[in-house]
């Protein structure tokens, strides 16, 4: 049995970096906009806010090309592909060069147009023009900067990723006083600090690269080659459709709030939207996280690797939500408190969090599920679920709820709607998985593996006594399933050898624990190791004695492959039957 202890340890390794790495993104639009509006005036936020819609963009682009790009990538590593996992991480490089290039031509030329459009105050034009240029100039280092951000974590360097993001949303506040109070620069310079900061992102991944302490993974394409990135952006447009539909409703909702209560209504729904913010830190953080470990499991058909790491994500994010549910239940004025809403205003608002927030304990689910499904290959479905949780739901129910019960309707629309979508959900999972003949389990709609394939799975100490055991287990099972006397003396000779040989490598990496996975093919045996700890590629180690276990490893096995995705050691062993 598998006891998931080294998926668990990586996944937590994982989260508290993209967790960090979430915060500090979300902190930094929280204090930029409080610098801007005390350095120049509180009217002056009205101006960034106008172009908002550009950084939107900007972020549609980074979770298109991010997101999708390193889903692949990872499942390719899972199926040690290495070749394919490199050309997506390259084309999807080169498109992210390319719509930076354009987004360069758009602030060279198309600047006055677009700030007409996104303002239609003439007196207020030469200030935000300014603006939305530099805005746009920063978007040549934005989009670049956050795809390889969002590779980081499947090229096993979530921290590394965390340390790009800190360091350029510090140094965007800190350029901001500078460009703003010191050289009185005005609202262009809160543009030129967002192109200081993402340019110092840029330059750590260049020195970091030169100094060869990261590597990325590019390499040379044909221009057929650039089909690949069918698959990435396909993968990756329900999360940036759903990034669309949440700024839908969001407009939609605070329209709506604004006609029935007027600018207190839009006041509390602004509160509202708030805490989503909040929850969204960790949430966002746990989906960083969960992606690329999910997508190399599912590249290496690991389904019980998968069960485990999505249980692990599905309680601990309804941990997470059901805390915050029953903050904003308890005390919903200490967010009224920092919003600083006061009056007969903070008891309407109080109702309103304390409606809103049911919405936490069934939608971390959905988009768990949300993000989940495109890895599995059901993209369509993540896709239909994402305009649903965007604003195919929301407006509708919205529109009944609040004909019924005035502005409270509006609160209710958001608990509804992430009621009856999670429902849905598991209802149509339960309705695949049973018109599949059970082919598909009902909750996460994993295939259940052949039945004329026999799987033996284990963790297993990097003990003597454990090694001893497991071999001998591992024999005795082959033979169970009529596997020929030789050959699965050799299976139990080759999973022994590279089980030693993991323990070797202990005093250097910290190897404890050890994950197997044997299939019985028709004309093979497939076995799988994985550890984590410092890389060590058994394939291409040098067998020095005629029987050290490295020496016996490779006589006893037709082919031994190897990578190191995902900060963990994957050795895959092939013993033709």
């Amino acid at each position: 049995m598998r006891n998931g202890k080294i998926l668990n340890k990586k996944f937590f390794q994982f989260l508290l970096p993209t967790v960090l790495s979430s915060m500090a993104m979300s902190l930094n639009e929280f204090v930029d906009g409080i610098l801007v509006a005390n350095l120049i005036d509180s009217d002056t936020m009205t101006l960034v806010n106008m172009a908002s819609p550009i950084m939107f963009v900007f972020a549609v682009m980074f979770m298109l090309l991010g997101i999708g790009g390193s889903t692949v990538y990872s499942r390719y590593l899972g199926k040690y592909e290495n070749r394919k996992a490199d050309t997506v991480f390259t084309a999807i490089m080169l498109l992210a060069g390319l719509l930076s290039f354009i987004i360069l031509l758009c602030g060279i030329f198309f600047t006055e147009p677009l700030s007409y459009f996104l303002c239609k105050e003439e007196a207020l034009l030469p200030v935000f023009s300014s603006y939305v240029r530099a805005l746009l100039i920063s978007g040549v280092v934005i989009v670049p900067v956050q795809v390889i951000v969002s590779f980081l974590p499947a090229l096993g360097r979530p921290g590394t990723g965390t340390f790009i993001n800190i360091a350029a949303n510090v140094l965007n506040l800190i350029m901001d006083y500078v460009f703003i109070k010191v050289f009185s620069m005005g609202l262009l310079g809160a543009a030129c600090a967002t192109l200081s900061g993402y340019a110092t992102g840029l330059f750590i991944i260049i020195v970091l690269c030169a100094a060869k302490k990261m590597r990325l993974p590019f390499t040379r394409i044909s221009f057929r080659e650039l089909s690949s990135l069918s698959k990435p952006l396909s993968v990756g447009v329900s999360p940036a459709t759903n990034q669309v539909g949440y700024c839908i409703k969001v407009a939609f909702s605070n329209a709506l709030a604004f006609s029935f209560a007027g600018l207190a209504g839009a006041k509390v729904f602004s509160v509202c939207i708030q805490t989503v913010s909040m929850v969204s830190v960790f949430i966002s953080g746990l989906l960083d996280a969960l992606v690329p470990i999910v997508s190399s499991l599912y590249g290496q058909r690991d389904f019980t690797g998968i069960r485990i790491i999505m249980k692990t994500a599905i309680k601990l994010q309804f941990l997470v939500n059901l805390i915050f549910f029953l903050f904003f239940e308890i005390w919903p004025q200490a967010i009224l408190m920092i919003y600083n809403v006061q009056g007969d205003a903070a008891a309407f608002a109080a109702a309103g969090i304390r409606i809103f927030s049911v919405m936490f304990l069934f939608r971390g689910f959905t988009v768990l599920y949300l993000y989940y499904f495109p890895i599995i290959g059901r993209k369509t479905y993540a896709f239909i679920i994402s305009l649903v949780d965007g604003f195919l739901g929301l407006i509708p129910a919205a529109l009944i709820l609040t004909r019924i019960n005035g502005i409270n309707g509006l609160w209710q629309a958001y608990a509804v709607l992430s009621v009856l979508l999670l429902a849905a959900v598991l209802i149509i999972n339960f309705i695949i998985s049973i018109r599949s003949g059970g082919k598909y389990s009902r909750l996460l709609l994993l295939e259940h593996e052949d039945e004329n394939i026999p799987v033996y799975e284990c963790s297993v100490k990097t003990s003597d006594n454990a090694i001893s055991n497991i071999a001998e287990s591992i024999q005795k099972f082959c033979l169970k399933e009529r596997v020929d006397k030789k050959k699965a003396i050799l299976t139990a000779v080759s999973v022994e050898e590279m089980t030693v040989y993991t323990a070797e490598q202990n005093t250097y990496s910290k190897i404890e624990d050890l994950d197997i996975i044997l299939k019985i093919y028709p004309d093979h045996i497939l076995i799988d190791f994985s550890s984590v700890g410092r890389p060590f590629d058994i394939s291409s180690a040098a067998s020095t004695e005629e029987y050290s276990n490295m020496a016996v490893l490779k006589k006893t096995a037709s082919e031994i492959e190897y990578n190191y995705m995902i900060g963990m050691n994957k050795t895959r062993i092939k013993v033709r039957k």
